[in-house]
């Protein structure tokens, strides 16, 4: 009952003193109205790149471990919003550097894989809409760029390695099949040194059969599979120019303003009620009666 009279008595309170509520929520409005036309308009320009998975690959695998597959892909957003690609995007467009080159990107640049998508999307945020358009595209395209220079390099690194094994292999079995014609070619006998010597020989010819095998079905394979091992990365939407400034959000900014008046002016009402209502429970200090001065 005491918290229910305490209530009443609030939104009496409130009641009396709506002008405190309506003038605080007047002034916040006009200010933030004011402060989001002064502020310098900023614009954000977008372009999505598909990451299509690799060539040849079975998509029923892929889907089987899709999240496992997605988080993978975050490889391409730390690629897409590297420090080295940001600064060169910067240098190539002559952007004014006011800002460290962290704090800076953090303001312009915006990489992201939106959930459960293989989309990845490139943002930039300028003053200028048109420039802002041209970074994410720039960016977008450089990524696309690097990872296809990684993937062939990855491919020509394979495609070295797998010949190299080749040659080595076919090395060997040349040199054990030449050693087996000179052992064939010399005197017979089935001596026990002779019989040992075949049939260690025999032994180093079977492996470098097998290893020569092994090492041409390996370049076979490279050389089929050379091109459909990573991801294909691909720009699907270059982005339009933004037309609408993305910041200041000038609806947003009025009604944070807003909330933020109403709550405190009714903290300040609450605050201001407490007060009253401690100072009408004080007690009053009573005077001394003064002294009748008879005559």
């Amino acid at each position: 009952m005491p918290e229910t009279f305490e209530l009443v008595r609030y939104l009496d309170h409130l009641r009396r003193r709506w002008r405190v509520i309506a003038a605080a929520c007047v002034v916040a409005l006009g200010v933030a109205v004011a402060m989001a036309l002064i502020m310098p308009a900023r614009y954000t320009a977008t372009a999505r790149i598909i990451i299509e998975p690799p060539a040849g690959s079975d998509l029923r695998v892929t889907m089987a471990v899709s999240p496992i597959y997605l988080e993978s892909l975050k490889t391409y957003e730390l690629m897409a919003s590297g420090d080295q690609l940001f600064l060169d995007a910067i240098e190539h467009f002559k952007l004014a550097r006011t800002k460290p080159l962290d704090r800076l990107k953090q303001s312009v640049l915006k990489v992201a894989i939106p959930h459960n998508t293989r989309v990845l999307e490139v943002s930039a945020t300028l003053p200028n809409p048109a420039q802002a358009q041209t970074l994410a595209l720039y960016i977008a395209e450089q990524t696309v760029k690097v990872t296809r220079n990684i993937s062939l390099e990855t491919e020509r690194d394979l495609m070295a390695d797998a010949e190299r094994q080749w040659t080595e292999a076919r090395a060997r079995l040349l040199q054990v099949e030449n050693d087996w014609a000179r052992l064939s070619d010399g005197p017979v006998g089935r001596t026990p040194e002779r019989a040992a010597q075949v049939d260690a020989l025999q032994v180093q010819r079977d492996a470098a059969r097998t290893g020569f095998e092994l090492a041409e079905k390996r370049l076979q394979e490279v050389r089929s599979t050379s091109g459909f091992r990573g991801e294909r990365l691909k720009i699907v939407d270059p982005g339009v120019v933004p037309e609408r400034p993305s910041w200041p959000n000038t609806p947003l900014i009025a009604l944070s303003a807003l909330v933020l008046a109403l709550a405190l002016s009714l903290l300040y009402l609450a605050i201001e009620l407490n007060y009253r209502l401690e100072k009408a429970a004080t007690p009053r200090a009573v005077p001394p009666l003064a002294r009748i001065k008879t005559q």
